[in-house]
């Protein structure tokens, strides 16, 4: 399970989104010609269905229900999580005998490693009626994407 979860870690956002379409390649194969195409680079376009957006970017990791006068609305968000690490020092008590068995204590300055974790979102989309109606997604430097 391990080695699993270490190799599904290590793949890339398109070995993961070209998994998705092995497995449910009847379905994307039922899809026109360029839509496939659009999933194939990870583009989601207003007018997807669900299928389509799940093949593109994956199963969603929160789903929402908007609710406006006008209409209902159900909203995928995506996440990612960046982890800070840092390392910090702290005093212990350290706990001893003397020759005569008399307790003392003394403290001493030890480091510790840890970290910080962030979930942030990355993208939103929105689905009415079964079909995308709108959606967004986060602009950011490094390139990363779905």
């Amino acid at each position: 399970m391990c080695l699993l979860l270490a190799l599904v870690g290590c793949a890339s956002v398109q070995e993961l989104r070209d998994r998705r379409i092995a497995e449910n390649q009847a379905l994307f194969d039922s899809f026109p010609a360029d839509i496939q195409e659009q999933v194939r680079q990870g583009q989601v376009e207003v007018g997807f269905n669900a299928d389509m957006v799940r093949l593109a970017w994956g199963p969603p990791d929160q789903v929402f229900t908007r609710t406006s006068r006008d209409r209902h609305a159900t909203v995928w968000g995506y996440t990612r999580v960046r982890h800070y690490p840092y390392t910090d020092r702290m005093s212990i008590p350290v706990y001893f005998l003397d020759s005569q068995g008399r307790r003392h204590i003394s403290f001493h300055s030890v480091w510790i490693n840890s970290e910080t974790r962030e979930e942030y979102t990355v993208a939103r989309v929105e689905f009415v009626e079964g079909r995308v109606s709108a959606f967004e997604q986060l602009q950011t430097d490094d390139g990363y994407g779905f």
